[in-house]
């Protein structure tokens, strides 16, 4: 991959510059002593380090959203406008990331719940941010959300809470659209035999996390009391997935994997929705048409590494074929569909 001296600049900045703020903000004990005080202006660093995410988010939706341009294209200037199907999801994206992720848990519940907004309370970030599916085994209303709710939206809807709702799909979605994030989804993202085996890594991920909620069920029935496999399976899962993996390796690897590794290989909640859409048979598909004419840019543009052309093209034919959660990942970012010139891909 071909890097400018400034996006060289960039990842050496970036790469350290990551792993000290997640350090920081996971373990601040660790790294800067016991006892010491990690609010900044009397806010915790949970609140600053939503304001910077919300901010990278919410400014690059809102600049394609006003641009109004392809944003998924490879050719520099572009007069295409942006699809309405794109309009509604970085809409989407906008607003779930300044609402449901920022605003109500960082300002309307302090400011409800009666305490001073620039006096936190101390604390520390949580370590179980990455394993989606554990508060279903410790709260019913997760679990009616995880395991009903989650399900029949997968069967109408397919994967699209990974590209419209989700927090990390939010950064994933918006930077993956910006010049330099386009070139590491498109050079970057792992293709092939070998890149779709790995997903094994995913199903461990999902695995442990169920197990871990399975856990924590049994000792909150006080059925077994297993405290001390609960600490041991939660030093495990805070340090490997939720820092290393989720954390570090799933943002400062965006310039060399593309912005979905994490999403691909770790996310145990878009493993559960990918085997739920191919249980229930969910209706959402891509379908090809007779323009195809086989020159590959939707399987370029694809963050999560799927073949899209072999369903479209084979033998310098258009073949007119269709994908889902029956045979693929997809996550309904709709990026194939509107990086092609054609017009070959559209939603059935």
């Amino acid at each position: 991959m071909k890097r400018s001296r400034s996006e060289w600049v960039f990842i050496f900045m970036f790469i350290p510059s990551i792993i000290a703020f997640y350090a920081i903000y996971k373990y601040p004990e660790a790294i800067l002593g016991q006892g010491v005080d990690t609010r900044i202006l009397g806010k915790s660093l949970s609140f600053w380090y939503a304001l910077l995410y919300t901010a990278i988010v919410c400014s690059i939706a809102a600049k394609v959203l006003v641009q109004n341009k392809n944003s998924y294209s490879f050719k520099k200037n572009i007069t295409q406008p942006l699809s309405s199907y794109q309009k509604k999801k970085f809409t989407s994206i906008f607003i779930a990331q300044l609402v449901g992720f920022f605003l109500v848990p960082y300002v309307l519940l302090p400011l409800v719940g009666g305490k001073s907004f620039w006096h936190d309370d101390l604390s520390y970030a949580t370590k179980s941010a990455h394993v989606y599916l554990y508060p279903g085994f410790k709260s019913w209303g997760m679990a009616v959300y995880l395991f009903v709710v989650i399900p029949l939206g997968v069967w109408f809807f397919g994967k699209r809470y990974c590209s419209w709702i989700c927090s990390c799909g939010n950064l994933a979605e918006t930077v993956g659209v910006t010049v330099w994030g386009k070139k590491w989804v498109k050079e970057g993202t792992p293709r092939g035999e070998m890149a779709n085996r790995n997903h094994i890594v995913q199903l461990t991920v999902m695995t442990f996390a169920i197990t871990f909620g399975l856990v924590l069920f049994f000792d909150s029935m006080k059925i077994v009391a297993m405290e001390g496999i609960i600490l041991k399976i939660q030093a495990i899962q805070d340090f490997f997935i939720d820092f290393m993996f989720g954390s570090v390796a799933g943002v400062a690897a965006y310039p060399f994997w593309g912005t979905r590794i994490w999403c691909r290989y770790g996310c145990p909640l878009a493993k559960f929705m990918e085997l739920s859409g191919k249980i229930s048979k969910s209706n959402f598909q891509v379908s090809a048409n007779e323009k195809c004419t086989g020159i590959g840019l939707c399987t370029q543009a694809c963050p999560m590494g799927i073949d899209v052309a072999s369903y479209a093209h084979l033998n310098k034919k258009p073949t007119m074929g269709s994908f889902g959660l029956q045979n693929t990942i997809c996550i309904g970012c709709g990026g194939c569909i509107d990086v092609c010139p054609t017009q070959a891909l559209s939603f059935k």
